[in-house]
């Protein structure tokens, strides 16, 4: 379980305290918002999102231990993610470059890839600088491979020459 896994264990266990929820109607709620039955089976931000999304429903509220304002922001264009952490621009593009010009095209090689260069499990715990790093990476081999990665290939001549 990685670091950012344990936190969101911990803040949906809070949250279950703070609504007086029992074990069976917490994982009802797990269920019916993320299709998960514990919160340990949480793996990506999207599923933690509306996990708390449904606690915050029911009346909890999110504190840093500083008090006061939750360092949780809206951050829309990212779908939910904490500012430091890989934006889906970023996603995007790294899925992109990945697909053009590695020769290995599934999600396995990929993850092996993102793990080796980034030092995390899977591409939605890469923080920024991370995300960088692989994009830099991403982008020599596609030159390697020869595409151009600053424009689309053409449908006719999938190479770019020199």
């Amino acid at each position: 379980m990685t670091l950012a896994q344990r936190k969101w264990t911990r803040v949906l266990h809070i949250a279950k305290r703070q609504c007086g929820l029992d074990d069976e109607a917490r994982r009802a709620l797990l269920w019916g918002a993320a299709g998960v039955g514990s919160s340990s089976d949480i793996s990506t931000w999207k599923q933690y999102d509306d996990c708390l999304t449904a606690f915050k429903k029911l009346g909890f509220k999110v504190q840093s231990k500083a008090g006061g304002k939750s360092r949780l922001k809206e951050t829309g264009p990212q779908q939910g993610r904490p500012e430091r952490m890989i934006s889906s621009r970023q996603e995007y593009y790294i899925r992109g470059l990945w697909y053009l010009a590695s020769r290995a095209k599934d999600e396995a090689s990929l993850r092996r890839m993102v793990k080796r260069i980034g030092g995390v499990d899977g591409i939605q715990w890469l923080t920024r600088e991370g995300a960088r790093k692989v994009i830099l990476a991403l982008r020599d081999i596609a030159w390697k491979a020869g595409y151009n990665p600053d424009r689309p290939p053409d449908r006719e001549t999938d190479k770019e020459e020199g």
